[in-house]
């Protein structure tokens, strides 16, 4: 049975995380990766152009937004389509460029793609082969799907298996949650395209901004953002809301994004953040 004090914790944790989702909601997707996923009307195309854009979510958002939507732009006004019907090729694809990806794993990565569309119908179709009945959460399937996939190629390099995370590597595996984010949930900022999905199997993408927020707000105590952290962010938080543990992810992840939460407190703008009530760091700067 849950002590008065721990119930009043997570009552002021949820009412601070309320805020946040209701401050930071669909007026701030331009400034996120799925705005690129927003661009398509059908569940097929933000199928795949969700998989492209979430692959590349690493870095700054500017970048991403650039980079993505040029290799998206490449496909023309229905991805799905394009993909299914041609093969391309790294002489195709020689403009792009993200960080450590290049021509060759953009060509990789749509291959992956094209070829199951071409077998399974559908990505969604695809990654609901790959869910178990008895699993707990995404963990294991995205392990299937990320093992399936890596041992299609005879030695695939660290920039693509970088694509193509696990979890038993004790990887975060933080595009692919945010891709099965956009893909399952249904709000104003996610697309709820996989009802096959529960949204209480989800678990939360945990990059540098969340980790950092979630660290602030007792979220966890653990100092890698690694599958673990991610598994025990997630719990905590499902014990806000149990069926929709990653509700608050697009509102947690603005504070790092917009540079509300920084790394050094007193850069923070703690003032202007709707969780300074149940951050240690806030309320101490406010005092």
């Amino acid at each position: 049975m849950l002590s008065n004090a721990r119930k009043d914790r997570d009552r002021r944790l949820r009412e601070s995380l309320e805020g946040l989702y209701a401050t930071y909601g669909a007026g701030e997707t331009h400034r996120d990766p799925v705005a690129l996923v927003r661009r398509y009307a059908s569940p097929q195309d933000r199928e795949v152009a969700g998989w492209i854009a979430s692959s590349f979510a690493y870095g700054r958002v500017e970048t991403i937004l650039e980079n993505a939507g040029a290799l998206l732009a490449a496909l023309g006004e229905s991805p799905a389509r394009a993909l299914a019907s041609r093969t391309y090729s790294p002489a195709d694809l020689s403009f792009f460029r993200h960080r450590f990806h290049g021509p060759e794993e953009a060509a990789a990565l749509l291959g992956v793609i094209g070829g199951i569309l071409a077998r399974e119908g559908s990505v969604g179709a695809y990654f609901r082969r790959h869910r178990g009945p008895d699993d707990p959460d995404v963990g294991p399937m995205l392990d299937r799907v990320s093992g399936e996939i890596l041992s299609r190629f005879e030695r695939p390099g660290t920039a693509l298996k970088f694509l193509f995370p696990r979890p038993s590597d004790g990887s975060a595996c933080k595009r692919w949650n945010l891709y099965l984010r956009w893909m399952c949930r249904s709000d104003a900022v996610d697309f709820g395209i996989w009802r096959w999905l529960p949204t209480r199997a989800l678990i939360m993408p945990t990059d540098t901004h969340v980790h950092r927020v979630a660290r602030r707000l007792s979220l966890t105590r653990r100092k890698t953002a690694d599958w673990t952290t991610a598994v025990e962010i997630t719990r905590r938080l499902a014990r806000l809301d149990p069926d929709d543990p990653v509700k608050y992810d697009f509102a947690l992840c603005r504070l790092g994004i917009l540079e509300v939460c920084r790394v050094e407190p007193r850069l923070s703008e703690c003032p202007r953040c709707a969780a300074r009530a149940v951050c240690p760091v806030g309320r101490r700067r406010a005092a």
